[in-house]
Formats: structure tokens, sequence, C-alpha cells
């Protein structure tokens, strides 16, 4: 039930979600499937408006509209659709990450993969054959898009339907509360409809997403400096996004290798492809980040794309005039506009040649919006994109500085590595000499190479995927949440989402951040039971300007107690 009116009352429940982003949806579903009711508080709906109340130390990491966004869905009204599996190799100890890695398996996040999927809308997450490595580069790292990326078109009825799950929209939690010294929340302050209200919580699930999450810890943690494992602990360090994008432009000479990589779509019409990875022994040996890279289309403005086709297209499409409203601007351009382009795509032409009917086939492509996939060369080549795992490092971190209006202001120190750079750069490398060993193609640097670090640090950007801020692990001195996503020190705190993930591998992070708060899911209807057998539940409460609580009426909807 969605709670519109700003005077109802909030009614008790055996769980309550802070936030109805991918993961706080999720699992909010789970828990109604599995007999519990919950709460949502949902600070939206509308774009996030931290720009006051946080401040970035440097140029790598996005602004908060363009990183998050609020009501139902969340940041899912910005997503792509993009879902990824984490790698096995991603739960192994490796030496060259100075940091414990997971302390749970792949398969414990893996199982829920299928039910993410559905959840998302992508379909069904294929298992990866074991012992598909035979190489030092494979060709069987999937990648899977969602039909219906945006969830609040999804799902909002079935909220308005639902007789278990209760979203309290524009309410926005400002402040954690426990007893001195305790070890349990009793209560969270809000700002609903711009009213203050304090809520009296059995259980709460923070999925607020990573920066939102580390800001009412790192509070929390301010007026009682022993939790968290202390101010040198691991709440809001190890800051981790992914590195992305383009170094080389690739050239495949194998057709059947295009094919592979390319777009294809399964018996339920969900789309899919291929990606290039380094092989898991490989990395291990060469002690790299995780990496995968896949194909984009040049824009056909650009000669570099070499197809004479293309380039005769761009033309006639350039002097009818129609280039500007068709092209969209979705292709992107390895190179910066300048004189002599004209001179490349005339070379292209007269030294390639050009086929009117594929020249025609692309033009369909670009009315189509190239049906989601990506424009076809035929020359063969593409720029070559590669999105890349970071180390996670102390350094780079969150830190609470003074209060911006009722908020404590955040400083952002994300922080790209010098290791971060070097996996990418070689990575490249071995790609490069499997691609020419085995005659498939070869490729071809956008940069000298004195010049590709700087290239790979300049595109260094994210602030999207928002991990490790409350990283998982069984050490309360390295990390902030057990292996059932509790926080250390408090029994009924939890969290969800891509900030308690040990480290980030090169998957983007929603389809596992969906998965793990299914598997919490799981373990919260197990031990609510038990933990609450014989007890009385909590009442939520309202305390308003007068700073009274007064007792909350169940609400006339809701379900019997379980």
């Amino acid at each position: 039930m969605l709670i519109s009116d700003r005077h109802a009352p909030l009614p008790a429940a055996d769980i309550c979600v802070v936030g109805a982003g991918p993961a706080g949806l999720a699992l909010a579903f789970k828990l109604e499937a599995l007999g519990l009711s919950v709460l949502v508080l949902e600070a939206g709906p509308g774009e996030a408006d931290d720009a006051v109340a946080t401040e970035f130390s440097n140029g790598h990491h996005a602004l908060p509209g363009a990183a998050s966004h609020r009501g139902i869905g969340g940041t899912s009204a910005l997503w792509g659709g993009r879902c990824v599996p984490f790698d096995d190799l991603d739960f192994e100890q490796r030496e060259h990450v100075p940091v414990p890695g997971w302390p749970i398996g792949h398969a414990q996040i893996a199982c829920h993969y299928d039910e993410a999927a559905s959840f998302l809308d992508a379909g069904t997450i294929a298992a990866r054959p074991p012992g598909a490595a035979a190489g030092p580069v494979v060709t069987d790292a999937l990648e899977y898009w969602s039909k219906s990326p945006a969830l609040a078109p999804l799902y909002e009825e079935r909220l308005r339907q639902s007789r278990r799950i209760f979203l309290a929209p524009r309410s926005s939690v400002s402040e954690l509360i426990c007893a001195p010294g305790g070890d349990r929340l009793t209560h969270v302050r809000v700002l609903r409809h711009d009213r203050r209200e304090v809520i009296a919580v059995s259980r709460l699930v923070l999925a607020a997403g990573g920066l939102e999450t580390a800001r009412l810890l790192l509070a929390l943690q301010q007026r009682q400096p022993q939790l968290f494992g202390g101010v040198d602990g691991a709440l809001g360090r190890y800051y981790q996004g992914h590195l992305t994008g383009y170094l080389a432009v690739i050239h495949l000479a194998d057709s059947a290798l295009v094919g592979d990589l390319s777009f294809q779509t399964d018996a339920q019409g969900y789309r899919f492809r291929r990606r290039l990875q380094v092989a898991a022994p490989v990395q291990m040996q060469e002690r790299l980040l995780n990496a995968v890279f896949w194909l984009d289309a040049i824009s056909i403005s650009d000669p570099i794309h070499g197809s004479g086709s293309l380039s005769l297209l761009y033309l006639l499409m350039t002097a009818s005039g129609t280039y500007r409203w068709l092209s969209r601007g979705l292709a992107p351009r390895p190179t910066q506009r300048r004189k002599g382009q004209l001179r490349g795509h005339l070379k292209n032409i007269r030294l390639r040649g050009v086929s009117l009917r594929r020249a025609w086939r692309t033009l369909g492509q670009i009315w189509r919006g190239v049906d989601g996939g990506v424009l076809a060369n035929p020359a063969g080549r593409y720029l070559l994109r590669y999105h890349a795992e970071q180390v996670p490092q102390p350094g780079s971190r969150v830190q609470l500085t003074e209060a911006a209006d009722e908020r404590p202001r955040l400083t952002v120190d994300y922080r790209v590595g010098e290791d971060d750079l070097t996996s990418v750069l070689r990575s490249h490398v071995l790609l490069d000499a499997w691609l020419s060993r085995h005659q498939l193609g070869r490729l071809e640097y956008l940069d000298d190479e004195a010049e590709r670090r700087g290239s790979v640090r300049a595109q260094a950007f994210d602030g999207y995927h928002q991990i490790g801020l409350a990283r998982m692990g069984d050490d309360s001195r390295t990390s902030v949440v057990d292996r059932d996503c509790r926080v250390h020190g408090l029994a009924n705190l939890y969290l969800a989402g891509a900030s308690v993930f040990s480290t980030g591998g090169q998957a983007n992070p929603t389809l596992p951040a969906v998965a793990l708060a299914l598997r919490l899911g799981q373990h919260l209807a197990k031990t609510h039971r038990l933990d609450h057998q014989g007890r009385k539940r909590p009442m939520a409460g309202r305390r308003d300007d007068d700073e009274r609580v007064a007792p909350q009426a169940r609400h006339p909807n809701a379900p019997d107690p379980a």
C-alpha cells in the first residue's frame, strides 16, 4: 500500500526498510512473499538534492543528481538495464588485493541470480560452464539486459495492492537512534512531508545507496565512537567503482568473432551478449584486477571507422541535412572534430570501396535505433570499451564535516590507484597478443604508449556504483557488516546494496546487489519468528515539533501479526 496521506499514521511492521531502489524493493517483495510485513521509507519522488550536503575532493566522482534518484525504483530511473553476474574469481583470496575478501562463496549469491533477473525483467542467468577458460582470453563473459530498466512503472501498482508492504513516500531518514552503549537501534528520525517524526523500529534495513547509508552510519558513529570499529575502522573507507572508457580501436578480421560479441536475443525475447575477458588463471598469474571488454560502434561521422560504406552514408546524410536529427549523438567519437575529416571520408571511399546495400542496411539500423545493439561496421572496426575492477584502498573514503541544514555534510574522496591503471593497461596488452596469435584481429591504440596511462586516469569517473563503503567481513576491524549483512555491534540493523560488497569485480552491481538483498530477505524471515517469539511487536510512533512520542494505531489494512 502506498501511504499518500501525509497525516496517515504509519503502521507497525516486522521490518522497516529505508529506500525503495532495486535492492530495497526486491527485499520488500521477498519479505512479503515469506509472510512478513514491511514498512518502506522512501525520500522521493524526485532527483537527489544532495548538492548542498555533499562535496567532492576530486573530479573522478559524478554529482548526486547524475548518480542517484529518489522515488519508487530509485536509481533504476537512470539505469540502462545491464545485468552482470559476479565471477567465481571475485570470491577467491588474491595476494595482489591486499584486504580481506568476501567471507562467503559466490554460490551463496549465485543461487539467487535467476530470481533477481526475474525481478529486474532480464530473463534467466546462465551458469558459466566449468572449465571454459581454455585460453588466456575467453569470450563467455555474459551480460544480460532488462526489458524494463525503470522499476517504478513495473511495480507501482503491485505496491498499491499489497497488504503487507506499506510504502511512505517523502519520508527521509535523517538520524539513527539507539541508547548510549546499547547494541540495538530503537528509533529513526524521519522528515516526512516536511514534518519531523520519530519511528520506533524492531529491525531496520538501510537500502538507501552507498553514500546515504555511509552518511547515516557515520553520523551515528559521531555520537557513539565505539561503533563500527571506531574512527579507524572500515566504515566509509574502501570506496570503489569501476574504471571504464576507451583505449583502443579493435579491428576484428574474424566475422564469426564479431557475431559472437554482438547482441543476441533468446527464446523469450531477452537481449544478451558476450564480452572478452582475460581468463581467471592468467589474471592470478599476472596479478591483474578483473576486467571485461565489449564492442561499441564508432560514430559514422569519424573516418577512423575505416569503412567506405559508412563514410558514403555520412556524407550523403550530411548533404541532405538528415544526419543532425537521425544520429541522436549516441555513438562515441574516438577523435575530436578537426580539419581534414572530409579527406578521411573520401580516402575510406577510395581505398575501401562502397556497397550501397550495406549503406542502406546501416541507414535502416540508424532509423530503428540500431535495435538497441551496436551499429555494424563492414570494416570490422569498433571501439573497445573496458570495464575494470579497482583495488579496495582505505584512503578512498567518505567523511563527515559540518552539518548542512539538518543533514551532516559528506566529503567524498573517491580515488583511483596506480594498480588500477596498470591492470587496465596490461589487460589490453594481453588481449592484443591473443588476437594477433590467433589471427583474429588487432588493437590500434588511440594514444601513444607514453600517454595511455594518463588517458585511463582521465577517463576514470564513477560514483554510480558506490561499492565498499560498508564492506562485508567476519572481522569488525576490517568490515562493517557480517556475512548476513548485519552491522557489527548492532543486533537489529542490516544493510542492502553494493556498499556491502567486499570487492567490486568487473560486474555492474545491480544484479548482484538484488541477489544479495534476496538472500538477506531469506535470512530475516528465517530468524524473525525465533527472535520475536513471545514478544510484543513495538509500535511505530510519531514525534512532532514538541518532541513528544504518540503511540500509533495499527493501519486498518495491515495483516494480523505472524
